[in-house]
């Protein structure tokens, strides 16, 4: 059995391999001749997947080792009876790590707490709800908008006009252009003239969400909006007048800890196994390496909010990435470098990889870091 896989999903040689032979390829560029002989097919969001891709070929199974459908035909593969599968919520986590790393340095730069604004949240799905849980940890108000799920009767969910009127607004929705609740140009003209002035914007989802045209007219006329991007239209071939507009900007990164990564190979392997009734033998605990940050301590006498900054910052600092993305302009080809940072990004950890020792004084402190993940334990007193 020929197993087709993005060369940027990883351990997928070395989960796959008792399955059949593995094949990495670079997903952008991956065409119908190349599945010739294939049964599974493994991708990531670079990866249009359709009749275009799969007409004529030998294969039964497709995976996605991402949280995001937009990229499959999904109508196609059920009419062809071909299995699926995706790693939706594996990366949940770090996406919401990343939205607390960047609200934190922006707080850090405009001179405010976190505590004094009120965050809106529009969709609630797997990283919505994560967003929601992280910043609940660390006392900030929420509104939250998702029209499926108040559908189902749930409650605590505000409408558009409430969410748009909050001091931030974070966007986690996938990305649709039909049904109900299109996504497509979500944010648009009218949807950018209900925000506030001083609004701060995080699109963290899909780049179509944002109609960038129009976001870039926004700003003209209000500079006092922050926005933060990590998602864009056409993607690689991002617009640099944008990237220079933004407060931060990141590519595509948002969700690529290495814990969500390696969640997603065994989401997708456990989903083959399963479906061609094979024996799970590969587990993704027994690879995962060691952290290069496994411990911090604080004393007694810490700043509850600097100690906080400290760990997150320490697990997890966005403007690394955005330095690194605002060279692209300074490079021959911008979109091949795009590419590359994603290819070749450095092992980011998730926050519960670090343990905490705290003064068993410190509770309001220890319950925020366990919120976000953290192990906290007791710090052991002192024998002298």
């Amino acid at each position: 059995m020929q197993i087709i896989a993005d060369e940027n999903i990883p351990y997928v040689r070395e989960a796959f391999a008792h399955l059949g032979e593995v094949r990495i390829v670079i997903g952008r560029h991956l065409k119908r001749q190349d599945l010739k002989l294939a049964e599974i097919v493994l991708v990531r969001s670079v990866t249009q997947v359709n009749e275009n891709l799969l007409a004529d070929t030998a294969v039964r199974f497709v995976g996605t080792a991402t949280i995001g459908l937009d990229h499959i035909d999904l109508a196609y593969l059920q009419t062809q009876n071909i299995g699926f599968a995706s790693a939706q919520g594996s990366s949940a986590i770090a996406v919401a790590e990343y939205v607390i790393s960047a609200l934190l340095i922006t707080a850090e730069r405009q001179g405010f707490e976190l505590t004094d604004k009120t965050v809106g949240i529009i969709g609630c799905g797997n990283v919505g709800s994560q967003v929601f849980n992280q910043l609940n940890a660390l006392g900030v108000n929420c509104l939250r908008h998702d029209p499926p799920l108040q559908e189902k009767g749930l409650r605590d969910y505000v409408d558009l006009d409430s969410v748009l009127s909050a001091d931030i607004v974070t966007l986690h929705v996938p990305l649709s252009k039909t049904g109900p609740y299109p996504t497509y140009h979500l944010v648009n003209n009218d949807f950018l003239a209900q925000l506030r002035d001083d609004v701060i914007l995080i699109n963290t989802s899909r780049g179509a969400v944002v109609d960038e045209m129009a976001l870039l007219e926004t700003l003209a006329d209000r500079p006092d909006m922050t926005v933060i991007l990590d998602v864009w239209h056409n993607e690689p071939d991002i617009n640099p007048l944008l990237l220079k507009r933004t407060a931060l900007g990141t590519p595509h990164i948002a969700g690529y800890s290495f814990d969500a990564k390696v969640r997603g190979t065994e989401m997708l392997y456990k989903a083959v196994c399963d479906y061609f009734q094979q024996p799970r033998t590969w587990q993704a605990q027994n690879v995962l390496p060691t952290p290069p940050l496994t411990h911090l301590s604080f004393s007694k006498t810490v700043n509850d909010q600097a100690a906080l900054n400290t760990a997150i910052m320490a697990c997890y600092d966005v403007r690394r990435d955005d330095a690194a993305l605002r060279q692209m302009n300074q490079t021959a080809n911008p979109s091949a470098y795009f590419d590359q940072l994603r290819k070749h990004y450095p092992i980011r950890r998730e926050f519960g990889c670090v343990e905490i020792e705290l003064p068993t004084a410190k509770t309001a402190l220890a319950a925020q870091l366990r919120g976000l993940g953290f192990r906290v334990l007791n710090a052991q007193p002192r024998r002298g």
